[in-house]
């Protein structure tokens, strides 16, 4: 399922990204040499963010 259509990431990618320890969204992006451009897709990135540093803190 895409994240960012703008960028064609996919939860996948994203949560890939994550896991290499990226702290906010435009992290995320720069793993994947890009950047958020329409900004419709940048709170579902916030969200994954948040729920990978609550499972980090579990």
């Amino acid at each position: 399922m895409y994240v960012c259509n703008c960028n064609g990431l996919t939860k996948r990618q994203v949560r890939e990204a994550i896991e290499k320890r990226p702290r906010d969204v435009e992290a995320v992006y720069r793993y994947h040499d890009c950047q958020p451009q329409c900004g419709r897709c940048v709170p579902e990135v916030r969200e994954m963010l948040a729920e990978a540093r609550e499972t980090e803190a579990a």
